[in-house]
């Protein structure tokens, strides 16, 4: 029974891949529900039913499929950043058998990447578009059947089924990670250890973000394949076998294809075969390199085809942050600006114990060390060290599995005492990791791609500890009375009542949550206070103690002459208004039905038909569509006593 079980929540845990893609391409969210709910009773059964044990689920494996299960929904299903330039490169060969990415890029809406020659082109390794095209071949094949039997989806790779498909694969793909993770830690450190630092890696560092929030960036896939290289070195890093050791390498190449960075980590076996000569090494050594040799082949080819002859070495160079001989080390590891330790604490709990890797295995610590080494130095070179708009040091996701070996050499320490301590500490920096990315992702005290210092995020981190815990657990009646008792800032009511107006760049000292993210920072003309959007949708948030009619009046104008832009306006998902931002400074009213609005925060929106950076030719500013001044609401309906 739970053999069966067990194979019943494989096949499930894949439809809910399908379900996934199907709610992101506009069917209903139940039928996630549903299949995500069905999996988890299959899983379950796995553990708890009668009969043979199961092959791999047991009750320490089955948290890990749970919180796959409950996040999948979360994961954001389109593209965006460089997730474009990864998407091209799959795109084209498979649907157009060429590359050329022109039509690519402007059937995906972005801006494209121009070579010097003037070619349209992508500056990103191959690998990431690699590990999504199995993801885009079932989407198209299921598109294609769909798109016969009359349904109004066009087979074109560009809709909204093929972003979701290679989005959420990146987080199925984090989820692999996590997999390999548990099962080599287990095999170390047994099924506490191993649990414990698999899930702390999973919510205390970056990869949950680049998993869930930014799946179109190459992290998550980086993070799965360095797992994969690092734990099949482990495995057979004794074996004599040729074969064992080209499938460590053909491991490592593809690692490499998806971030050269993580290029650092075939030091590893190159290592431990050279430590010490032993029979047949350079057999081994030349097994394990025909893999990199093979995919470092392919990625020179690719980009000669791409930036033009032998000269693209040159001119991708240019094409990055570039290179400094001032290697910022401190800055990389302790910088406030996305630092590696401030803003992710587990690691450094991580890399001390790879000092106490020492008496387990002196050369294991010695190339846990000098791999860490090699990745900083790389990063630190980089013109832009902090990662631009980062959330941490996102480029140092792919020593994720040296990371993980690092806290469970810890964690298993720790276990010479009861394993509850060391556990609440993990959750402390949990939650830690989990506010500091709504903090970043909103941008509630500083731009994405600035400094974030503790004077700052003490009071942040503490403002959306409150209000997560009091939005998400509470019924609203509750949440309403504690909020009120807490902080008691509302639109129009109470003592700190905002007078109904949201005042952007004079927004109130104390409830700055009022501006949600996709703004740019407060300007000022004269005494006209505003802020300019950012992309193609910005987010303000109402705090509303009693539910009511309201009239609006948004002042705002658009920002770029050539580029006409209508403004849709949402309150919590309903549409309550549309308007073409006026060239100069204008007003839009519009009325807000109590019945999009709910006790509490609520999430008001505005979509941009469009925006300079992805709609305007060589445009180089700031991807604004919009300025906004002030939002002003008055109830048009009394009050309830």
């Amino acid at each position: 029974m739970r053999r069966i079980a067990e194979a019943v929540f494989l096949v499930l845990a894949a439809l809910c891949w399908a379900a996934k893609v199907a709610v992101d391409s506009g069917a209903p969210p139940a039928i996630l529900t549903v299949m995500g709910v069905m999996a988890a009773v299959a899983a379950g059964t796995a553990v708890l039913a009668g009969g043979p044990r199961a092959r791999w689920l047991d009750a320490w494996r089955l948290p890990l499929v749970l919180i796959g299960l409950a996040q999948l929904p979360a994961v954001y299903g389109r593209l965006g950043g460089d997730g474009f330039e990864y998407y091209v490169l799959a795109r084209s060969p498979l649907f157009d058998h060429d590359f050329d990415l022109a039509n690519d890029f402007q059937g995906l809406g972005a801006r494209p990447v121009v070579s010097p020659l003037g070619q349209t082109t992508s500056r990103v390794p191959i690998g990431v578009s690699l590990v999504w095209l199995p993801p885009l071949l079932v989407v198209h094949a299921v598109v294609g059947l769909a798109w016969l039997l009359g349904a109004p989806l066009r087979p074109d790779g560009f809709s909204a089924p093929y972003q979701s498909a290679v989005t959420t694969a990146t987080y199925v793909y984090s989820v692999i990670a996590l997999v390999i993770l548990e099962g080599m830690l287990r095999r170390l450190y047994g099924a506490a250890v191993a649990l414990l630092a698999t899930v702390a890696i999973w919510w205390a560092t970056p990869l949950f973000f680049y998993a869930v929030a930014n799946p179109s960036m190459s992290h998550g896939a980086s993070a799965c394949l360095a797992t994969l290289f690092v734990a099949a070195w482990l495995r057979f890093r004794g074996s004599d076998r040729p074969l064992h050791w080209a499938l460590i390498g053909a491991a490592g190449a593809l690692s490499s294809l998806v971030r050269i960075q993580d290029a650092v980590l075939l030091l590893l076996p190159v290592l431990d075969l050279a430590w010490k000569q032993r029979p047949g090494a350079a057999r081994l050594a030349g097994a394990f390199a025909a893999g990199p040799a093979a995919g470092a082949l392919l990625q020179a080819l690719l980009w000669a085809r791409l930036w033009g002859g032998g000269a693209f070495v040159g001119v991708l160079a240019r094409q990055g942050p570039g290179f400094t001989p001032h290697l910022a080390w401190l800055e990389v590891l302790l910088s406030p600006r996305h630092g590696l330790f401030p803003w992710t604490p587990l690691y450094l709990a991580a890399c001390a114990g790879w000092l106490l890797w020492l008496r387990r295995d002196t050369r294991l610590a010695a190339y846990f060390v000098l791999a860490f080494a090699l990745a900083v130095a790389v990063n630190a070179a980089m013109g832009d060290w902090w990662g631009s708009e980062a959330f941490g040091q996102r480029r140092l996701l792919g020593l994720t599995p040296l990371f993980a070996l690092g806290l469970g050499e810890v964690l298993a320490f720790a276990r010479r005492h009861p394993l509850l301590p060391a556990a609440g500490v993990l959750a402390l920096l949990v939650l830690w990791n989990q506010g500091l990315a709504y903090i970043y992702n909103s941008e509630l005290v500083a731009p994405r791609n600035q400094a974030l210092n503790l004077e700052q995020l003490a009071p942040a981190q503490v403002d959306v500890l409150y209000r997560g815990l009091l939005e998400t657990r509470l019924p609203a009646p509750l949440w309403t009375l504690a909020y009120d008792n807490l902080k008691g800032v509302w639109l129009d009511e109470g003592a700190r009542s905002l007078a109904g107006t949201i005042d952007l760049g004079s927004e109130p000292a104390e409830l700055p949550i009022v501006v949600g993210h996709n703004w740019y920072r407060p300007e000022a003309e004269g005494e006209t206070t505003f802020r300019r959007s950012k992309g193609r949708r910005s987010w303000l948030r109402i705090p509303i103690r009693s539910v009511g009619d309201f009239e609006a009046v948004l002042r705002l104008r658009a920002e770029q002459p050539q580029l006409p832009v209508t403004v849709r306006i949402e309150v919590n998902g309903v549409e309550v208004g549309e308007t073409a931002a006026p060239p100069a400074w204008g007003e839009y009213s519009f009325a807000i039905p109590r019945s999009a609005l709910h006790p509490g925060l609520n999430d008001l929106a505005l979509a941009y038909s469009g925006s300079p950076r992805q709609d305007l030719t060589d445009y180089r500013g700031k991807d604004a569509a919009v300025a906004v001044d002030w939002l002003r609401l008055r109830r048009t309906s009394a009050r309830p006593r």
